[in-house]
């Protein structure tokens, strides 16, 4: 091989890095085997390489992941760790629960105070009032309105009445009395100008007043008049307006009632729808003592003079003619004395 042919012998070599194209080239040289001297024969060859080889890398840099490193990491302590872990949660636990404790006392405390406070007031404004302490405003205006009465003053009425005898003594007046009741009359006494008069029957027209004292003087009864009397005018109170209007409605009543009660006497029979008349006025309900008396003797005559139509017993028709006589003489001596 001459030295031509070694020239020849140099080559280049293209690499391709990202694209672009890189110039590689290698010398080689190579010695005669046969010039060498026996110092160089123990040397099989010898070889000159020299190569350049350029290497370009991209620039694109990467953020390098750390690595970490368990420092002082035992076995004892990762055994440890869950142990550690529940101690700090028991003891976080025992906080929570502690606070909550504190805090529920501290509530019930401050509530426990305030409703002691209310009944601890509560019951001194108790014993002010029973010491004799002013009431309420409230209070003292609501018994202010219950005590506020309706004057009315009593619609002036005329009756036909039984006079059986005038007396000086309430006490003769009495005895008479009991003596005319034998006879199966009604009786009662009022005093009228310093006298005490016995009156037996009631009736409301004169004229049927005259018809019952004839009747009653052929049973044996001689000292008998029939009369009217006029009585009224006298002021009473009651609950309101209300009350007073039903009870005029209900005074104006009785002649109706008296008429019916000495009818009964004379003829036997009654008007039903007189009394079923008198019975739809005389529906009041009063507070005032007076007038629930006054209301008590008209209800009470008109339900005898209904006892009367169904069973025909002038024992009702008597007691309808008492109970009317103590109307008058309520309304008549008794009202405002």
């Amino acid at each position: 091989m001459n030295g031509k042919e070694k020239g020849d012998r140099h080559s280049t070599i293209k690499i391709k890095l990202n694209g672009k194209e890189q110039t590689f080239s290698e010398e080689t040289a190579i010695h005669d085997w046969q010039s060498a001297t026996n110092e160089a024969s123990a040397a099989s060859s010898e070889e000159i390489v020299e190569d350049e080889f350029e290497w370009i890398l991209p620039n694109d840099e990467k953020n390098e992941v750390p690595e970490y490193k368990i420092i002082n990491a035992t076995n004892d302590n990762i055994r440890k760790l869950p142990v550690r872990t529940w101690n700090r949660n028991i003891k976080s636990s025992f906080s929570g629960l502690f606070l909550s404790v504190f805090l529920a006392i501290a509530v019930g405390l401050i509530l426990g105070f305030i409703i002691y406070k209310m009944v601890i007031q509560t019951e001194e404004s108790h014993v002010g009032l029973k010491e004799g302490d002013s009431p309420p405003v409230v209070e003292k205006e609501s018994q202010a309105a219950k005590n506020e009465k309706y004057s009315m003053t009593l619609p002036e009425i005329t009756i036909s009445v039984l006079q059986g005898g005038f007396y000086s003594s309430n006490e003769n007046a009495v005895s008479a009395g009991e003596q005319l009741a034998a006879n199966n009359v009604a009786t009662t006494v009022i005093e009228m100008e310093g006298k005490y008069y016995v009156f037996i029957g009631v009736a409301g027209e004169l004229s049927t007043a005259k018809s019952l004292a004839s009747q009653l003087k052929e049973q044996g009864l001689e000292d008998v008049w029939a009369k009217e009397l006029s009585f009224g005018g006298k002021s009473i109170e009651l609950s309101s307006k209300e009350e007073a209007d039903q009870l005029t409605k209900e005074v104006e009543a009785i002649h109706k009632l008296a008429e019916q009660s000495a009818v009964g006497y004379l003829n036997g029979s009654l008007d039903g729808n007189v009394l079923k008349d008198v019975e739809n006025t005389l529906n009041g309900n009063f507070h005032e003592e007076i007038a629930k008396e006054l209301h008590g003797s008209l209800k009470s005559a008109e339900t005898h003079l209904k006892g009367f139509q169904t069973s025909q017993s002038k024992s009702e028709l008597l007691q309808a003619q008492q109970v009317l006589l103590e109307f008058i003489k309520l309304y008549k001596g008794e009202i405002g004395s």
